[in-house]
């Protein structure tokens, strides 16, 4: 079956967040906005579909997930990545950084250290100070060619000087595009056993990977390495589907899960909205066909996107994405200082893009995009980008 990525749909006037907001945030409305990881495609026909069954019969009281729910997310990640969670180990939520936030409350004290990998996606940084924890700023290594890897090195001694308690672990990485393997898998999970550090595994862009390059459930690594973790999955990067507001997280161990539980039920969250719940169905049942077209068709735009700056705007350099949709540009080849790139990129260019110092220091003089978007978009984006340089 064919499906038209290349169909481009006016989204404004419908309260999005990528779409309508420009002026609250202070952003022209002239601008292509390749910021947010929201994709400009149609959800899925079967999941229109299970929403519109779900409305006509009429009933939006309170919902809640029974096991076969679950049997449905276990079955999905076993298909696609060969980890099949037991269904009694997963929780729902309304989102990946509601639930890091509530496993971060549950599984550490007060001002305890909790580690992150820069640059990486901005939220990270935020509930860990938000929740009063002490965030400890990891920095990834880069070579000439803009490939990242974790020093595994400065990796430990951050984790034995700082008494870390959590590494929040985000794979495929958010924005350098890395899918990591499993002897880099395996060597960060052998250290944060060591020193007794919980892993929390963002997971969300799994279904987001490309060439030879393969997704490993960190969980599904070892017993050990599932033990001393949470995953966090969601329908909704891979379906376009965040405004409905539901998430998966994993938990084997017995007594982190009741502790999560707990903690979210504290807050007020306890049961699954309706709409998610049917979205989430039909999702990991009925698409698997659309979601390779999808990642297929994205990645066209992805080498589209990388052959583009390399025949036109050498000066820049794209760091080559294994996984995401989120390419990850260093344009400090330009020689421009801070204040002097957003006027080229906003006011010349006219594209709303993520700068990369907001991943982090390290991202200082980069930005990320969103390739997520019908080819005509991102070729009009990029048309603007080489006529101001």
């Amino acid at each position: 079956m064919g499906y038209d990525f290349d169909k481009v749909y006016d989204r404004r006037g419908t309260n999005s967040l990528k779409w309508d907001f420009a002026k609250e945030r202070h952003h022209s409305e002239d601008e292509i906005p390749l910021w947010v990881a929201d994709m400009d495609f149609k959800a899925p026909d079967a999941i229109i579909k299970a929403l519109h069954e779900a409305a006509e019969r009429g009933f939006f009281g309170y919902t809640q997930d029974k096991r076969e729910d679950r049997e449905i997310v276990s079955e999905w990640l076993y298909r696609r990545h060969g980890y099949r969670p037991d269904p009694d180990e997963i929780l729902f939520a309304p989102g990946v950084v509601f639930a890091l936030t509530m496993a971060v409350l549950a599984c550490t004290e007060l001002n305890n250290a909790v580690m992150i990998s820069e640059p990486v996606y901005y939220p990270f940084s935020s509930l860990v100070k938000d929740t009063k924890r002490r965030l400890v700023r990891n920095v990834l290594f880069h070579d000439e060619k803009g490939h990242y890897e974790i020093d595994f090195d400065s990796f430990e001694k951050q984790i034995k000087n700082n008494d870390v308690k959590a590494y929040i672990l985000c794979s495929p990485h958010n924005p350098v595009g890395r899918v990591w393997t499993l002897e880099e898998l395996t060597k960060l999970g052998e250290i944060c056993l060591r020193h007794g550090v919980i892993v929390f595994a963002d997971e969300i862009h799994a279904d987001f990977v490309y060439e030879d390059n393969k997704h490993i459930p960190f969980a599904a690594i070892s017993p050990e390495f599932e033990r001393g973790s949470v995953t966090f999955t969601s329908p909704s990067k891979t379906f376009n589907i965040a405004g409905l507001q539901i998430a998966e997280v994993i938990a084997h161990d017995k007594e982190i899960r009741n502790k999560i539980r707990s903690t979210t039920s504290g807050m007020g969250y306890a049961e699954v909205p309706v709409t998610g719940l049917a979205a989430m169905k039909a999702a990991y049942t009925e698409c698997d066909e659309w979601v390779d077209s999808l990642v297929a068709y994205i990645y066209g735009n992805v080498t589209y996107m990388e052959n583009y700056i390399k025949e036109r705007v050498p000066r820049l350099r794209m760091t080559h994405p294994e996984g995401t949709y989120l390419p990850w540009v260093d344009f400090m080849g330009l020689g421009l200082k801070k204040r002097d790139l957003e006027e080229l990129i906003r006011n010349k260019a006219k594209l709303w893009l993520d700068a990369g110092y907001i991943f982090g220091e390290s991202g200082e003089g980069f930005q990320r995009f969103n390739v997520a978007c019908p080819r005509a978009t991102l070729t009009s984006a990029m048309e603007r980008l080489t006529s101001n340089i």
